[in-house]
């Protein structure tokens, strides 16, 4: 019986290279590890016995950690109509994340965001409205929900070449530098999709161009 449960422990030690899923990985290495006690209690052997306690516990912490991370996250209706706009390339756990680091925002007709040759310092993205941009006195184009305003500005550190302004109530979605380069910096994964996210953004605007 006890060779039959080292054959079986090794077979699954096996399976758990097998597999791509780490949460599997890791059921079957405590499945495997356990499978391999009775031989340990059997022969006297308690050290291996102490430290696989010990890897088994770490696997354990690990799993629970690994179920909350995929545990249902829900968006509210404002939250799932960006996401669904912008920021599909985040899965939606990412996305919440990246949304608590930033401040929604609303701006009412006639009211300016950006003067033409500021240096900013926040990121927004447009939820619902519309804001035109300006060159001088003329109208140059309208952005509406989806559209991020100012990314090269705070992109690149350089000046505004527009000034923003409401033409509608218009709800936007902001982060300023010093919340959201420490957030990113802890997420890489996340700065990598939003770079593409904010590059496509600018892409979109040069063809409309």
């Amino acid at each position: 019986m006890i060779d039959v449960l080292v054959h079986a422990a090794n077979l699954l030690f096996l399976s758990s290279y097998l597999v791509r899923d780490i949460l599997w990985l890791r059921a079957l290495t405590i499945t495997a590890t356990l499978s391999l006690f009775p031989y340990y209690i059997t022969n006297g052997l308690t050290l291996p016995v102490a430290w696989n306690s010990v890897f088994i516990a770490i696997n354990l912490v690990q799993i629970y950690l690994l179920l909350l991370q995929r545990r249902p996250c829900r968006l509210d209706a404002r939250q799932q109509r960006l996401y669904h706009r912008v920021f599909r390339a985040l899965k939606q756990r990412e996305f919440l994340a990246l949304v608590s680091v930033g401040q929604w925002r609303e701006v009412g007709p006639g009211d300016r965001l950006i003067d033409a040759g500021e240096i900013l310092d926040e990121l927004y993205v447009i939820d619902e409205g519309a804001l035109d941009v300006e060159v001088g006195e003329r109208r140059v184009t309208t952005l509406a929900g989806g559209s991020f305003v100012g990314e090269m500005s705070f992109i690149t550190g350089e000046p505004t070449s527009a000034a923003v302004v409401a033409s509608a109530p218009t709800q936007l979605l902001t982060w300023r530098r010093g919340d959201l380069d420490p957030f990113l910096a802890r997420h890489p994964e996340t700065r990598a999709a939003l770079q593409l996210i904010l590059g496509a953004d600018m892409a979109a605007k040069l063809r409309a161009a």
